[in-house]
Protein backbone atom coordinates (compact mmCIF):
# COMPACT_ATOMS: atom_id res chain seq x y z
CA UNK A 1 0.00 0.00 0.00
CA UNK A 2 1.18 3.59 -0.69
CA UNK A 3 2.15 5.91 1.90
CA UNK A 4 -0.78 8.11 2.49
CA UNK A 5 -0.72 11.93 0.65
CA UNK A 6 1.40 14.77 2.58
CA UNK A 7 -0.83 16.42 5.28
CA UNK A 8 -0.65 19.56 7.15
CA UNK A 9 -3.06 18.38 10.00
CA UNK A 10 -4.78 21.16 12.40
CA UNK A 11 -6.16 18.23 15.09
CA UNK A 12 -4.57 14.68 15.11
CA UNK A 13 -5.40 12.05 17.31
CA UNK A 14 -3.15 9.20 18.53
CA UNK A 15 -3.65 5.79 19.88
CA UNK A 16 -1.56 2.45 20.25
CA UNK A 17 -3.50 -1.29 20.88
CA UNK A 18 -1.95 -4.74 21.73
CA UNK A 19 -2.14 -6.64 18.40
CA UNK A 20 -0.98 -10.37 18.50
CA UNK A 21 0.57 -11.62 15.21
CA UNK A 22 2.09 -15.40 14.14
CA UNK A 23 1.24 -16.26 18.56
CA UNK A 24 3.58 -12.60 19.60
CA UNK A 25 2.53 -9.54 20.89
CA UNK A 26 3.45 -6.41 19.04
CA UNK A 27 2.02 -2.69 19.53
CA UNK A 28 0.15 -1.05 16.73
CA UNK A 29 0.16 2.67 16.65
CA UNK A 30 -1.91 5.27 14.64
CA UNK A 31 -2.64 8.66 14.02
CA UNK A 32 -5.73 10.40 11.79
CA UNK A 33 -6.32 13.75 11.01
CA UNK A 34 -9.83 14.51 12.89
CA UNK A 35 -10.59 17.32 10.29
CA UNK A 36 -10.18 15.05 6.81
CA UNK A 37 -10.65 11.56 8.27
CA UNK A 38 -7.06 10.98 6.70
CA UNK A 39 -5.06 8.05 8.43
CA UNK A 40 -1.72 9.53 8.96
CA UNK A 41 0.52 6.74 10.39
CA UNK A 42 0.62 3.20 11.13
CA UNK A 43 3.34 1.32 12.66
CA UNK A 44 4.10 -1.71 14.22
CA UNK A 45 6.51 -1.74 17.42
CA UNK A 46 7.74 -4.45 19.64
CA UNK A 47 7.15 -2.60 22.99
CA UNK A 48 4.90 0.34 23.84
CA UNK A 49 5.79 3.47 25.48
CA UNK A 50 7.92 6.39 25.33
CA UNK A 51 10.87 5.96 23.40
CA UNK A 52 8.16 3.93 20.64
CA UNK A 53 5.80 6.60 20.74
CA UNK A 54 8.54 9.33 19.80
CA UNK A 55 10.05 6.92 17.30
CA UNK A 56 6.51 6.80 15.75
CA UNK A 57 5.93 10.38 15.92
CA UNK A 58 9.37 11.51 14.82
CA UNK A 59 8.65 9.16 11.91
CA UNK A 60 4.92 10.93 11.22
CA UNK A 61 6.83 14.63 11.31
CA UNK A 62 8.86 13.21 8.23
CA UNK A 63 6.19 12.38 6.14
CA UNK A 64 3.37 15.83 7.28
CA UNK A 65 4.12 19.16 8.18
CA UNK A 66 2.79 18.96 11.92
CA UNK A 67 3.94 22.71 12.62
CA UNK A 68 0.27 23.68 12.99
CA UNK A 69 -1.11 20.31 14.80
CA UNK A 70 -2.32 19.57 17.84
CA UNK A 71 -2.04 16.03 18.98
CA UNK A 72 -5.09 14.66 21.38
CA UNK A 73 -3.64 11.95 23.07
CA UNK A 74 -4.85 9.54 26.23
CA UNK A 75 -2.02 9.51 28.61
CA UNK A 76 1.28 10.89 29.61
CA UNK A 77 3.58 9.07 27.54
CA UNK A 78 2.66 10.55 24.68
CA UNK A 79 2.91 13.94 26.05
CA UNK A 80 6.71 13.13 27.04
CA UNK A 81 7.19 11.73 23.59
CA UNK A 82 5.78 14.93 22.23
CA UNK A 83 7.33 17.70 24.23
CA UNK A 84 10.88 15.49 23.32
CA UNK A 85 9.57 16.53 19.41
CA UNK A 86 8.86 19.74 19.87
CA UNK A 87 4.87 18.89 19.16
CA UNK A 88 1.82 20.54 20.39
CA UNK A 89 -0.54 18.46 22.89
CA UNK A 90 -3.06 17.38 25.58
CA UNK A 91 -4.86 14.89 26.92
CA UNK A 92 -8.39 14.23 25.12
CA UNK A 93 -10.72 11.45 25.74
CA UNK A 94 -13.66 12.90 24.19
CA UNK A 95 -12.65 14.11 20.23
CA UNK A 96 -10.10 10.62 19.89
CA UNK A 97 -12.85 8.65 19.36
CA UNK A 98 -12.40 7.94 15.46
CA UNK A 99 -8.77 6.54 16.43
CA UNK A 100 -10.59 4.50 19.79
CA UNK A 101 -12.70 3.09 16.86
Amino acid sequence: MPDPPEAKPKRVAVDETAVKINGEWSWLYATIDLDTKLILGVDLFGTHGTDPAAAFLHGLSEKHDLSEAVFLVDGFGYQTALARLGLSGRRDYTDRNLIEK
